[in-house]
């Protein structure tokens, strides 16, 4: 088994995103993202992920955070970045990136090797 995908098999990885976003989630709403200064409260929003592990049953791994402004009439939602969604995409981000390094044979050889070997 290729160790791209035994990375993706595995729950702990996916623990993990999910221990990241949740950081950058934090430093967002307590950085305020609203451009009238108001409160930040949270509003997730439930996503239908493709290439999800079949284990992880906890909701929070289908959930992309977010927040929106408590200022009535304002109501500007903010969303951070995240590294297991990719906007409004419906794969994860880890899939897609494995996917592109396989595409560039990156389970052959290392891109410094491949792009010298390409030379003349």
């Amino acid at each position: 088994m290729l160790l791209y995908q035994s990375l993706l098999a595995d729950a702990n990885f996916h623990r993990l995103l999910l221990a990241i976003d949740r950081d950058i989630a934090d430093r967002h709403r307590t950085a305020g993202g609203c451009t009238c200064g108001g409160v930040l409260h949270a509003a997730p929003y439930p996503r239908k992920p493709r290439g999800q592990l079949a284990g992880l049953t906890d909701p929070l791994h289908t959930t992309r955070f977010s927040f929106c402004c408590a200022v009535d009439g304002c109501r500007q939602r903010s969303t951070p970045p995240s590294v297991r969604f990719l906007g409004r995409k419906v794969w994860l981000a880890a899939i897609v990136v494995i996917i592109s390094a396989l595409g560039n044979n990156a389970s052959d050889a290392s891109p410094i090797s491949a792009r010298s070997a390409a030379e003349p």
